[in-house]
């Protein structure tokens, strides 16, 4: 699954846990994202956490995708 520009995987030894990386080639995992999760709903709510701290690419692009509707 795709979020916001980070992509959310099972972790390949826990199939149960999620994993996160960044959508594309390279970039850093913050901090806050590099850990195990155990729920999508958690993962989401932390991308959307950190993106409001750091003021986001992805908040940007849910600006020009609202505006187009």
């Amino acid at each position: 699954m795709i979020y916001k520009g980070y992509i959310v995987k099972a972790h390949p030894l826990s199939p149960t846990l999620l994993t996160v990386a960044t959508e594309g080639k390279g970039g850093k995992i913050p901090n806050v994202l590099s850990g195990l999760f155990t729920s999508h709903h958690t993962v989401k709510a932390i991308i959307d956490q950190y993106l409001e701290t750091k003021g986001g690419k992805a908040s940007v692009r849910e600006t020009s995708a609202t505006s187009i509707s």
